[in-house]
């Protein structure tokens, strides 16, 4: 039959040292000539055997590992046949079990350590893209921080800390705490059966360590984190909060026919547009307000801002409709902030929920690898300096609108390239369009950029 045919390209095997993951080179390099490979290392458990030549380098293999997406341990086999990792790491990359028995070093201290590293990790990334990024980019200098919890379903039965949560899951569960700018400040892995908010203190205290109590900065929640030990914490080290009311603790919605005073939402002209040109119009939606007395401290009162939708009843329903209401405890100077801004800030906080999802899929923390549960805490943390380094990459490249981890990894690790020693020296020869990447990139963490080539420069 005729019609259109692809063409058939012949296969022929070489000798040539080959690579597709370039790109590691450049992150691992950022990462190792930065003020943050020094304290990194002393977060990591002792190790002397030979083989693995020190634990700065197994955890340097593990970042890699994440950095380029593998899913288990068992991929780091992958890394074995890679020439130029196994130039940059100076020597075979270690075999999982290796790497797993690693991990199994890793007792409390460490982890602790490394949760406090990720903390100021987070901070001093934060910093440097004050200096670097254009005007209209750079971090807000009050830090906007939300905190979360998630199940991580597990298939097996021997793991330490697998229990059933209130969703009937048979999980894990973790706790997490990520910035406006989608970097991570700390991450507690535990047992599936624990409740949302358990042990958040600590997470908070050691998130916000970086700045000074008279610092402004924010956190933010949802109900399972409005109770006395989130707010006490937040008052005791004056982070100014909002977390969504919980009736349960707060009984704000016995108070909701007490408000007397509604305004109507304000939307902007785009919102309005946007809507019409659905076919929609805006929903309907008032603001009003109450105060809260907590009864653990009878002296205290706190804002409860109250949004209420209106709802149209589905078709054949005789009632025209309802007020669906939500509530948000504000403990914040209100003196310059409207009621409006108040909901809209504490909206921000479901860009955390963006990142678990991240983490999850990107990272594959679905399921975590070890028997031990401090193993697979220690695992998970490395998971997150990973997943920094390359949100750090993602803002720096793009500012306005940083791209997550899978399209990242198409553009700056999955680099072809081949690998040439010459006169006791090593290079790797890329495409030119990745070589352009790669040296924008280099600018950006302030780096030394990579001469042109002399074809390039005439």
């Amino acid at each position: 039959m005729g019609g259109w045919k692809p063409r058939h390209i012949k296969l022929i095997p070489t000798k040539e040292k080959l690579t597709d993951s370039v790109g590691l080179g450049t992150m691992v390099e950022v990462f190792d000539l930065s003020s943050l490979s020094k304290d990194f290392r002393e977060c990591l458990p002792k190790r002397s055997s030979p083989r693995s030549h020190g634990s700065y380098r197994l955890g340097l293999i593990q970042i890699s590992s994440f950095l380029y997406g593998h899913d288990t341990l068992d991929d780091l086999e992958e890394f074995q046949d890679d020439p130029a990792l196994e130039a940059i790491m100076r020597g075979e990359t270690v075999a999982p079990r290796t790497m797993g028995d690693f991990l199994r070093d890793f007792e409390e201290g460490h982890l602790s350590k490394l949760n406090g590293y990720l903390a100021q990790m987070s901070y001093r990334i934060r910093r440097q893209m004050e200096s670097v990024l254009p005007l209209e980019h750079k971090p807000s200098p009050t830090p906007h921080l939300s905190i979360d919890s998630t199940s991580h379903v597990q298939s097996g039965e021997k793991m330490e800390g697998l229990a059933w949560n209130y969703k009937e899951e048979w999980c894990l569960d973790s706790q997490v705490i990520f910035d406006e700018l989608g970097l991570n400040y700390g991450m507690q892995l535990r047992s599936g059966s624990t409740k949302s908010g358990v042990g958040a203190r600590e997470l908070i205290e050691r998130a916000f360590s970086p700045w000074g109590k008279e610092d402004e900065k924010y956190l933010s929640a949802d109900a399972a984190y409005c109770n006395q030990e989130v707010i006490r914490t937040c008052l005791e080290n004056r982070i100014h909060f909002t977390l969504t009311a919980n009736e349960a603790t707060t009984g704000w919605q016995s108070g909701i026919s007490a408000i007397t005073s509604w305004s109507p939402w304000k939307y902007s002209e785009e919102d309005i547009e946007k809507a019409k040109s659905k076919g929609r119009v805006v929903p309907k939606v008032e603001l009003g307000s109450m105060l809260w007395t907590p009864g653990w401290a009878e002296n205290i009162r706190f804002l409860i801002v109250v949004k209420r939708t209106w709802k149209e009843a589905p078709q054949g329903e005789v009632f025209g409709g309802f007020w669906d209401h939500y509530g948000v405890v504000a403990g914040m100077p209100m003196q310059s902030m409207t009621l409006q801004q108040v909901i809209e800030h504490h909206n921000r906080r479901g860009n955390a929920e963006n990142f678990i999802r991240e983490e999850k899929y990107a990272y594959d923390l679905k399921h975590f690898p070890c028997l031990k549960l401090g193993a697979s805490h220690a695992y998970g943390l490395l998971a997150m300096v990973a997943h920094n380094i390359l949100r750090w990459c993602a803002i720096i490249e793009k500012p306005e609108k940083p791209h997550f981890s899978k399209k990242l990894r198409r553009r700056f690790i999955y680099v072809p390239g081949k690998v040439v020693e010459h006169a006791r020296s090593l290079c790797i020869k890329i495409p030119e369009r990745f070589f352009k990447e790669v040296n924008r990139l280099r600018e950006g963490w302030q780096l030394p950029l990579h001469p042109a080539p002399a074809w390039a420069t005439g």
